[in-house]
This record gives structure tokens, sequence and C-alpha cells, in this order.
């Protein structure tokens, strides 16, 4: 059986940035997906959509330094593709972040 070859490290893939997730938050309530939404309708729906809370969206998007779990992150830049059509997230500009 081959062995298998590791991934790269995501930052690497990112150049040493890291994704800005209050943008992607920001994205998806912007998005005709919810439009129309008050932000805690929105910030709900996006909970909702990745299996989370209310609260979880909300400190994503309000609480600097916030980053999801590995898992939840996926699940948040999928709905991100999706509702905003994006193909490139919103990267914070600095490395030490």
């Amino acid at each position: 059986m081959p062995e298998r070859q590791p991934l790269p490290p995501l930052t690497s893939l990112l150049d040493g940035r890291r994704i800005d997730w209050e943008r992607v938050v920001l994205d998806i309530q912007r998005s005709s997906w919810l439009q129309g939404s008050g932000q805690r309708m929105a910030l709900e729906s996006i909970g909702q959509a990745c299996g989370r809370s209310y609260s979880w969206a909300w400190c994503l998007k309000n609480v600097p330094g916030t980053e999801p779990k590995f898992h939840d992150a996926l699940l948040l830049v999928g709905l991100w593709a999706e509702t905003t059509q994006g193909t490139a997230l919103p990267l914070h500009s600095e490395t030490n972040r």
C-alpha cells in the first residue's frame, strides 16, 4: 500500500494569512439568501445552517480573534461559497492577527 503524503498546513495554502470570519459572516448576511432578514434572524439562520446557535454566529462576527473549529469552518465556508457565489475567501492581510 502506498504511503500517504501529509497535507500541507492550511496556513501555507493561505500564504500565512487567516480567514476573516467576521467578513465571511457579513458576506452571508448580505447575500440574497438572507435579504430582508433582521440581523438576529440572519445570525440565527447562519447558525442553524451550520448546526450551531445564534450566539456562535454572533461571536464569529463580533468577537475579534474568534475562529470556528475545523468542521464548523468547513460548513461555514461551504455556506459562504453557496450564498455569495464567492471564490476567494476574505483573508486578513496581516500575518500576526
